[in-house]
């Protein structure tokens, strides 16, 4: 040793300067601590975790979240440098675990390492969601009928399709409480009873945007919580009178629905194959729609004229066909009937 270097005064081996050593500095240092115990708060029913107070969805493995929450409860000096940690998780219980976990790390330049024990606690709790599903819950009622008539079969199937799209949609991006809580089928139309005021302007839009029509809102006071008024609001859903493939009567004459504007339909005609505008008002009446066609046997053709038997009856019917329609006996077509006419619609 150099009459110059200076020494420690704590334990006498070198210092840089007349302060303790890097070593006898780090001994006085708290560099790590860990806490005690931790608690975990699990939905028994859905598996969401509890995090600061608010409800999470994110499905992880429990080793997953108890690794993480273990790193939480570690805490090191901000001296600390380049921290290596080993953690090792025991079962103890259905309710209880034990983190042995070790930490190296360096401070002041100086390698240390230290270890603790922290005890897990798993608990459970009925989430909001759970508990407000359970209670039967709702914030609006999404009402699905349609103008002047009852809605097709079809249109309820994509109605309730399309509320479920969009209750993932909004799961998916954390709306925990935009759910449906049931969706009852009645004899003029689809209730879909929506868990939050937000989901039922979410489907009703989308329903409206897929199937057309209009939405109106109906708020009602059902009470207040935590000082503020709560409304339950009712989205009176109108699907159009008409829709696309329905087969209408105007001026006499059938016609196939192309498009439906506002209070205006477009249709083709079914005998002179011409694209025809009426106004909704002035169409005479709804034979039905395409979709509930059924399959006939074309059994002669004549001109104008050709004899289709009635897949019910077996009844030769004639009626009239367009010129174009390239009809020849044998030929299996589409049909609607109208009463005890047959509407051949290709």
């Amino acid at each position: 040793m150099k009459i110059q270097e200076n020494l420690c005064p704590r334990c006498g081996k070198p210092s840089p300067d007349s302060a303790e050593c890097p070593k006898c500095r780090v001994d006085k240092i708290r560099w790590m601590w860990c806490d005690s115990r931790i608690h975990v708060t699990e939905c028994p029913t859905c598996g969401a975790q509890k995090d600061a107070g608010a409800w999470s969805n994110l499905e992880r493995e429990r080793a997953e979240v108890a690794a993480e929450l273990v790193l939480r409860a570690i805490h090191l000096d901000p001296l600390a440098q380049n921290p290596e940690y080993d953690i090792r998780i025991d079962d103890i219980s259905s309710n209880r675990s034990v983190a042995s976990c070790t930490v190296i790390a360096s401070v002041l330049g100086v390698p240390v390492d230290g270890s603790c024990t922290i005890e897990i606690v798993w608990q459970k709790e009925q989430c909001n969601r759970c508990s407000r599903l359970s209670g039967s819950y709702y914030e609006g009622i999404v009402q699905v009928r349609a103008k002047d008539r009852k809605p097709y079969l079809h249109e309820i199937s994509l109605a309730a399709q399309i509320a479920q799209e969009t209750e993932k949609k909004l799961q998916e991006g954390g709306e925990r409480l935009s759910f449906i809580t049931r969706m009852d089928e009645r004899r003029d139309g689809l209730d879909i009873i929506v868990g939050s005021q937000r989901i039922g302007q979410e489907i009703s839009s989308a329903i409206v945007q897929r199937l057309g029509g209009r939405v109106s809102t109906h708020p009602k006071l059902v009470g207040e919580r935590a000082g503020r008024q709560v409304y339950r609001i009712t989205y009176s859903l109108r699907l159009p009178k008409f829709i696309r493939g329905d087969i209408v009567v105007h001026q006499g004459q059938y016609g196939e629905v192309t498009h439906v504007e506002k209070d205006s339909v477009r249709y083709l005609d079914l005998y002179s194959g011409k694209m025809k505008s009426a106004k909704e008002n002035t169409i005479e009446r709804l034979v039905g729609n395409v979709r509930d066609a059924q399959s006939a046997l074309i059994v002669f053709r004549d001109g104008d004229m050709t004899g289709v038997m009635d897949p019910d009856s077996g009844i030769t019917i004639e009626c009239q066909v367009p010129p174009i329609s390239g009809l020849t006996e044998g030929m299996e077509v589409k049909i609607l009937k109208d009463g005890q006419d047959i509407i051949i619609l290709g």
